[in-house]
């Protein structure tokens, strides 16, 4: 029976301490004993010379005698070191159930001391507080279920560690044939993870013979694996256990085979499985600690990436894909990066290697194959509106092992980072390999006339998704999917002169790649408009609006001003042909020109947001700023609108296609890390956003890029105009004294911008390649 609440917060753990010594003595004293009949006994009465049967006899029970204190003295020690493990884990889990309990008090609740369950006392607490509760019995019931969950999840952590800690002291591994045949055994482990792992591995391989486990075989196989995840111990000798990667390889696709082909009821059962699986192949891999504990930890590493490559290239059976009869057979990598996709927490080191190493497979100047992954279909997901893939039908299977390991770095944004980091020469390597020289096509096909024959390969749907994602992670720091924020976030409120330091590195490290990534499309989209791949122009524009501020003065300050402006706050060094020419790539997608736009259109409301009174009426210097950088901004961004739409004047599918994507992204939700407060603020960003930026997409049919630039000047600029009309009513000036001519607001602040909006509408054409 499971400890319950009670026992847990009643039950002082020292005796466990104190077992855990007297076993710990045992042993020892069962080691004298052992070495005593050994120097003492045994060896005396076979130095006697004694010989003949009664003598055979007794070196026979002699040796088991031998063997028994031996046994006796590694099982006891093994019982004080598990019971040592122990107390600490158990007194560290009970400490955090008291610590819940002492919270949930501290918040106003009394705490069944039999049970944990928690009752609101609206007499502790803040009147107001009371009251709310007192009238809304829903609220208060959601405020006592919350804290006894807590309570309760706090529980649950220490009866899976007792359960653990009982299945390591039972568990009963085979001495071979020493001593008795029901005596000591000294094959028990010391530690709870080594323990239990043999266990583990029993579960998985009889599922791996193709048997079923029981319902309380699969909870006790859950329990092992959460409860020992972190354990490398358990980790290296279960994966160990398993046959190595080749094993694990094997374990992994008969579990997949059985959740989404044979047995799809139990289909949550065995993804579980299968994500412990990939759980402690993470902990396993890690290279820590000093001394002789890396240096072990190194050899485990470097013997299990070498029988990885080897089973990396090997050919394995799975229904994934053999679906059609085709008799295919999937590659070693591309099984072990499906797995590895459901679990987390895997190091820098195991993450860049096993890259590296599945492009040497594929990549010719390393004598690798290209068409290694190639198979007879695509296993692609559904492709949404907002240009993400659903996690469906096949596609959680890694056909292509190197766009996968990309995509799995991208969840750890330092380890990408680190990668394509342009200042080692690996960094700069892969990203040139990647983008230029990749064979990226790794479907057959087939063309049926009087005979079937090959066709030229072609890409996946999803082909290049793990690497638009790696590459925005890289650049920006976090997560792809995860809210804007600020790429310099940390930097001020580290708070060690060393944690300052790391997080400066790694944002110059961030931002040079953002640079390299920026340079290298842009020179290729100046050739070729539509070279950026189309799964990564998403990510591409999340990079771009990470960098808000620099951007526009990239191509706001930098395109008035010129001479290469150092930008703020984080001194980007692209510059303003580059970053154009980018954008455009990034462009062939609506929704992707749309992040891009809206958050420089957010930039341009918050500068005109800081104009005061004074600044209109007398068309300041600084007025005059925001106008000339605001009209650059504009003007180059509707420039690449009209080549994007004018390019495609021919093409009315792509045409629609354009409009309708950047529709989808939703008018004012968040594309950078500056917050917009205030209605006056957000009344600015939707005129520069809202409709009549999304009216510039309609009625240009037959349209060149010439006439469009014609059209958004008169359709386009007064976008700009409004937005600095609409600040200074706001600033408490009469409309009325905007218009006339010879006003400061006309002869000065409208006119720079009209000036710096047409210009960059018009020398926008070189930057972008269209002028050649």
């Amino acid at each position: 029976m499971a400890v319950d609440y009670e026992t847990i917060i009643s039950t002082g753990l020292s005796s466990l301490s104190r077992a855990a010594t007297a076993w710990e003595d045992m042993g020892k004293r069962f080691g004298n004993l052992h070495d005593d009949y050994r120097d003492h006994v045994k060896a005396a009465v076979e130095a006697d010379g004694w010989r003949g049967e009664s003598a055979t006899t007794f070196k026979s029970q002699a040796q088991v005698t031998l063997e028994e204190y031996a046994g006796a003295r590694d099982e006891a020690k093994a019982v004080g070191a598990l019971l040592k493990e122990a107390y600490g884990t158990l007194n560290s889990r009970r400490d955090k159930v008291i610590e819940a309990r002492d919270q949930a008090v501290e918040a106003g609740m009394t705490v069944n001391p039999y049970s944990g369950r928690c009752t609101a006392d609206l007499a502790r607490m803040d009147e107001d507080k009371a009251e709310v509760y007192r009238r809304n019995q829903l609220a208060r019931q959601e405020l006592e279920e919350s804290w006894t969950k807590k309570i309760a999840d706090a529980v649950k952590d220490v009866q899976d560690a007792d359960e653990n800690f009982r299945m390591a002291l039972m568990s009963d591994p085979s001495d071979g044939d020493k001593g008795l045949l029901d005596g000591f055994n000294g094959a028990l482990k010391s530690d709870a993870g080594e323990a239990n792992a043999a266990r583990a591995e029993e579960l998985y391989d009889k599922i791996r013979r193709g048997e079923k486990l029981s319902g309380a075989e699969r909870e006790e196989l859950d329990l092992l694996m959460r409860e020992n995840k972190s354990d490398q111990e358990f980790s290296r000798t279960l994966i160990t256990s398993l046959g190595g990667p080749d094993g694990v390889i094997r374990t992994h696709n008969e579990l997949t085979d059985r959740a989404y082909f044979e047995e799809t009821g139990r289909k949550k059962h065995y993804l579980n499985m299968d994500r412990h699986l990939a759980d402690v192949i993470a902990t396993a891999t890690r290279v820590e600690g000093k001394g002789r504990e890396r240096e072990e930890d190194q050899r485990f590493y470097d013997k299990w990436m070498k029988d990885l490559r080897e089973a990396g290239l090997k050919e394995y059976d799975a229904e994934i894909v053999d679906q059609v009869g085709s008799d295919q057979r999937m590659r070693g990598y591309q099984s072990i990066v499906t797995l590895m996709q459901n679990g987390s927490g895997y190091s820098e080191q195991f993450l860049h290697d096993i890259a590296d190493d599945v492009r040497a497979a594929e990549d010719p100047k390393q004598g690798g194959d290209p068409d290694i992954w190639d198979l007879d279909r695509g296993f692609a997901g559904t492709k949404g509106e907002d240009g993400t893939f659903a996690r469906d039908r096949d596609s959680w299977f890694a056909n292509d092992p190197y766009d996968g390991v990309l995509g799995i770095m991208s969840k750890t944004p330092d380890v990408a980072t680190a990668y394509f980091d342009p200042d080692t020469a690996a960094g700069k390597d892969r990203l040139e390999y990647l983008q230029k020289e990749r064979d990226w096509d790794l479907v057959n096909t087939s063309e049926y006339r009087k005979v079937e024959v090959s066709g030229p390969d072609k890409a996946d749907a999803d082909s290049h998704v793990g690497f638009g994602a790696a590459l925005e992670a890289a650049m920006t720091g976090q997560v792809p999917g995860e809210g804007p924020k600020d790429p310099a976030a940390g930097t001020a409120g580290a708070q060690t002169d060393e944690e300052k330091e790391k997080t400066e590195r790694d944002l110059r490290k961030r931002i040079r790649v953002f640079e390299e990534v920026v340079d290298s499309y842009a020179k290729i989209s100046a050739v070729d408009k539509s070279a950026i791949p189309e799964n990564i122009r998403h990510n591409m524009a999340n990079a771009v609006a990470c960098y808000p501020n620099d951007v526009h003065d990239i191509i706001g300050k930098d395109g008035y001003f010129s001479g290469g402006l150092s930008t703020e706050p984080n001194g980007v060094g692209v510059d303003r042909a580059a970053m154009l020419q980018f954008i455009r790539g990034v462009s062939e997608d609506g929704g992707a020109y749309r992040t891009i736009h809206d958050s420089q259109m957010q930039i341009v409301a918050n500068e005109i947001h800081g104009l005061g009174r004074e600044d209109f009426e007398k068309g300041s210097p600084k007025a005059q700023g925001v106008a000339q950088v605001s009209g650059q901004t504009m003007g180059a961004l509707d420039h690449i609108r009209a080549d994007v739409l004018g390019s495609h004047r021919d093409d009315a599918i792509s045409q629609n296609n354009w409009s309708k994507v950047y529709a989808y992204h939703t008018i004012g939700a968040p594309v950078t890390a500056i917050p917009v407060f205030g209605d006056t603020l957000q009344r600015l960003v939707d005129i520069g956003t809202g409709h009549v930026a999304e009216d510039l997409n309609n009625e240009i049919s037959d349209k060149t890029t010439e006439d469009l630039i014609k059209h958004y000047s008169t359709k386009g600029y007064p976008r700009l105009e409004e937005m600095m009309v609409e600040r200074a009513v706001q600033t408490g000036i009469p409309r009325s004294e905007l218009g006339p001519a010879d006003s400061a607001f006309q002869r000065v602040i409208t006119a720079d911008a009209r000036q710096e909006y047409s210009a960059a509408i018009h020398d926008a054409q070189g930057s972008t390649g269209t002028g050649s």
